[in-house]
């Protein structure tokens, strides 16, 4: 019984190691552009994910500009903001970034979220090719009884999804939550749409 208690206490304290430390950074000192930084035990690990963290946040503030730029529009705001809905100990890391955006005489600002998810031994990414148990023909199903369960407004004619979205993260419990951008499924008014696939 001893040994056994020992044992489950080596194992706990192990895998109780083996979760990612998360802090943060600023893009180019600009405090409104905030984003995280994965520390695990792996520094390949590291590298990998905080380089594909980075690249994302760059692309978002690349389009920005580049929008900005080609349409003669003022940038009223920019602004980038994260969270970690899994960090799961040897496992999985999830990082949500959401990306906000407003010109000036716009409509309405934009707001988009991100889903990166990792692999926090190996820093490899985990994209949506890798979820086999997963179709676009369930996600269809599964996005149609949220939006009815939540009374949420899809467009009439939207179809059967062709390809899973690019956009998805692991919740706490390890289910596969996918993200629906602004006018992606419905208008603009319904806002940005997580559908729980479960595992």
């Amino acid at each position: 019984m001893k040994k056994f208690i020992i044992a489950a206490a080596l194992f706990l304290i192990t895998n109780a190691a083996s979760a990612a430390q998360i802090d943060s950074a600023d893009y180019l000192g600009d405090i409104n552009i905030n984003y995280p930084v994965v520390i695990t035990e792996n520094i390949d690990a590291n590298a990998k994910i905080n380089s594909a963290i980075r690249a994302e946040v760059q692309r978002f503030v690349d389009a920005i500009e580049k929008t900005a730029r080609e349409n003669d529009l003022k940038l009223a705001a920019i602004s980038v903001d994260f969270s970690i809905p899994c960090n799961h100990t040897g496992g999985i890391v999830s990082v949500i970034l959401t990306e906000y955006v407003n010109f000036e005489m716009a409509a309405h600002p934009s707001t988009f979220m991100r889903g990166l998810n990792f692999n926090s031994a190996t820093g490899e990414r985990i994209t949506a090719d890798s979820l086999k148990n997963i179709t676009p023909e369930i996600l269809t199903e599964k996005l149609k009884a949220h939006a009815k369960k939540n009374n949420l407004y899809l467009f009439e004619d939207l179809a059967a999804l062709e390809k899973l979205p690019e956009d998805f993260y692991y919740d706490d419990d390890l289910n596969v939550i996918f993200i629906f951008q602004q006018y992606e499924v419905a208008p603009y008014a319904v806002g940005i749409i997580g559908v729980n696939v479960g595992k």
